[in-house]
């Protein structure tokens, strides 16, 4: 199915342009600004409705607009009253032809990819190529979902791949020792000990103290009789004289000598000051103190592990996400319908044969995109080229080619200033038509 007329009254730039396509190849010609690409979008209008009305649909100066296009099986006729409404549509099917449902639903079920440029896909990047065919192949898979799923994924992984290197660091910096117990060392019970060994230590000391005490006294108590005994021998000379002071001394010598008596009885008897060992205690305690600090190392690489451990699992169940929907990409380009040999596409690129499009020669580019358009339109036969004037020779000969071939309508704006190309405009009318 093609289009047998194109009927265009106050649309964009066009005035009023009534156009039969005579040929499988139609030029719309003209200098710039004459209204060409205004006879594209009206053709896309028509089948599109308000989806495709442009900005400034009604032609400056005027109030109303009316586009009509015919093909061999209906008519559909589009027209705005003003600026800002929305356009109305009567739909008129030719005898022998029926429609059940609604007018737009059966002009969105027989035309394909009617903006399916030919050129303008050949200008694309390789990921818009890509984006490109993907609607014309219809995968029912949403590849941009799919990519902002998996650079989430990535960007997670990123981090927790981050942060196990940094666990890792941490990890390597702790220097675990071999043959350490279980559990810490009770450092609290051994203080304990020593602190009772101290206060024994004190209390022992104040005996030896009072013990020493008891010595001086002793020695005191035997200088005195020392100092008697040395009376007495003075005294002895002068007996007679001092009996009573020697029956005295004798009397206090003897008080003296039991005091001497007692005081070294009661040193015999006083204990003597026992120390107690706090080196082992001590030794202990440093001891302790030193495989408390080497399990609480362990502790702490024990953890760091653990936790390094869980991020690696993050990091694959990640992995495993991305793949997972990498997989459903690949599975949906390959079952992927596409109706041109030789043509497939990857994440990035369209391959023709294997080989990327931008390795092809500018004419196989030009043949490989014109069957991809046209395959993308398999029951409303028409392409729409917006810059024809790209094209050379060879290049509009291919294009009149495949469009003979394939039974194809190719309506195509092109530059042209000679007035004698195709369907000439000239200030949005038809001025020549040269076929």
């Amino acid at each position: 199915m093609k289009i047998l007329e194109l009927r265009a009254e106050n649309f964009k730039k066009l005035r009023v342009v009534e156009i039969r396509p005579d040929g499988n190849l139609v030029p719309i010609t003209g200098k710039n600004g004459q209204g060409k690409s205004s006879v594209l979008d009206a053709i896309w209008f028509a089948l599109k409705g308000k989806r495709a009305l442009p900005l400034k649909a009604v032609r400056k100066g005027t109030e109303r607009m009316k586009v009509s296009l015919e093909t061999e099986e209906f008519t559909v006729t589009r027209t705005l009253t003003r600026e800002g409404s929305l356009p109305t549509i009567a739909l008129e099917m030719k005898t022998g032809h029926k429609r059940e449902k609604t007018p737009q639903d059966f002009l969105d079920e027989i035309i394909g990819e009617l903006t399916f440029d030919p050129l303008a896909f050949l200008q694309m990047d390789a990921k818009q190529q890509v984006d490109m065919l993907r609607r014309t192949a219809k995968i029912d898979v949403d590849f941009d979902k799919i990519d902002a799923e998996n650079k989430a994924d990535y960007d997670a992984r990123t981090d927790v791949n981050r942060e196990v290197t940094r666990l890792d660091g941490q990890i390597a910096g702790i220097n675990v020792l071999d043959g350490l117990p279980k559990a810490k060392i009770d450092e609290a019970a051994i203080m304990a000990k020593l602190n009772d060994a101290s206060a024994e230590n004190t209390r022992q000391i104040e005996i030896s103290r009072a013990k020493e005490d008891l010595r001086r006294t002793m020695e005191n108590a035997r200088g005195f009789v020392d100092a008697n005994v040395s009376t007495q021998v003075t005294l002895n000379a002068e007996i007679e004289r001092l009996k009573q002071k020697l029956a005295a001394a004798k009397t206090e010598n003897a008080e003296l000598a039991r005091a001497l008596a007692d005081a070294k009885h009661a040193w015999e008897k006083a204990p003597s000051g026992e120390l107690v060992d706090v080196a082992a205690l001590t030794q202990n305690l440093a001891s302790a103190q030193r495989t408390n600090r080497a399990i609480d190392e362990r502790n702490k690489w024990e953890a760091l592990r653990t936790e390094r451990d869980a991020h690696k699992r993050h990091a694959e169940k990640l992995t495993r996400q991305i793949e997972a929907r990498n997989e459903k990409k690949a599975a949906a380009i390959a079952g992927a319908k596409i109706p041109v040999e030789g043509i497939t596409f990857d994440e990035s690129q369209v391959l023709f044969n294997g080989l990327p499009m931008a390795s092809l020669g500018e004419g196989e580019q030009i043949r490989i995109s014109t069957q991809i358009g046209m395959a993308a339109n398999p029951r409303l036969r028409v392409l729409c080229i917006r810059h024809g004037e790209a094209l050379d020779e060879d290049g509009l000969t291919i294009l009149g080619e495949l469009a003979k071939a394939n039974d194809f309508q190719v309506w195509m704006a092109r530059v042209d200033s000679s007035g004698k190309v195709g369907i000439v405009l000239e200030d949005g009318m038809v001025a020549e038509v040269e076929q």
